[in-house]
């Protein structure tokens, strides 16, 4: 079994690019996986956080709830399955790099693939923050698409 690990924030504006990147993977690419033979985990990390205002402290371990997944993430499910791909949903809670890189770690997963975001031309050669604390910490192979 080939474990790809996707993570996808609460924008998901990105998620197609995944979803057709391990589309394309299947015997029209020529690279022949069989996708009975492929496991696709999505991952939406809820960021840790504490504010302190005249009300009080509100930290984010109070708000997290692992069974709640924003819409981003039940709109990715449904991109995969209209492709016919099964895909297994996750929630955690912590500092988003962190998370992602342990979670791949955990489930040995084969690779963690992440959508970009569009920059320009000089921004190109600098990830996002979440992105280059993923590549820099993960011990599996990083995709950027």
């Amino acid at each position: 079994m080939y474990h790809i690990v996707i993570p996808i924030d609460k924008d998901g504006t990105r998620s197609a690019a995944a979803v057709q990147f391990v589309s394309d993977l299947g015997d029209e690419s020529g690279l022949g996986v069989d996708f009975d033979e492929l496991s696709v985990t999505v991952v939406n990390v809820f960021k840790e956080f504490q504010a302190i205002d005249d009300g009080g402290n509100v930290d984010s371990e109070d708000l997290y709830d692992e069974s709640e997944f924003p819409d981003s993430i039940e709109r990715i499910r449904e991109q995969f399955a209209e492709a016919g791909i099964e895909v297994d949903l996750v929630r955690r809670h912590g500092d988003p790099g962190d998370e992602i890189a342990e979670y791949a770690e955990e489930v040995d997963a084969d690779t963690i693939v992440i959508p970009g975001r569009k920059r320009s031309p000089v921004g190109k050669a600098v990830f996002g923050s979440v992105t280059q604390d993923v590549i820099l910490n993960a011990d599996q192979p990083v995709t950027i698409v």
